[in-house]
């Protein structure tokens, strides 16, 4: 499901995610506010060390931001055990 780091308990859609290996496609099977229907964000599933979340990498180099997930501007994050997709 998709939670806003902002509020994170005003109640957000369902989603559908789907992990190959290290590549991830976050999508959103209908239209509903705030998305549209399709895909919402693509990339490489990365551990983040520093805040010890993952996220959806584009390059390399997004493993080692000083800022992730939220309203960072930075890499999405996901939180696997919780099944939990973050935007800002």
């Amino acid at each position: 499901m998709h939670r806003f780091a902002e509020h994170p308990t005003i109640p957000s859609i369902r989603l559908t995610v789907r992990i190959n290996g290290p590549h991830v496609v976050v999508v959103n099977p209908k239209a509903s506010d705030p998305f549209p229907a399709g895909v919402l964000d693509e990339g490489t599933l990365m551990w983040h060390a520093a805040s010890e979340q993952w996220i959806i990498g584009r390059e390399e180099a997004d493993r080692s931001l000083r800022d992730v997930g939220g309203c960072s501007g930075g890499p999405e994050v996901v939180d696997l055990q919780n099944r939990v997709y973050w935007t800002c």
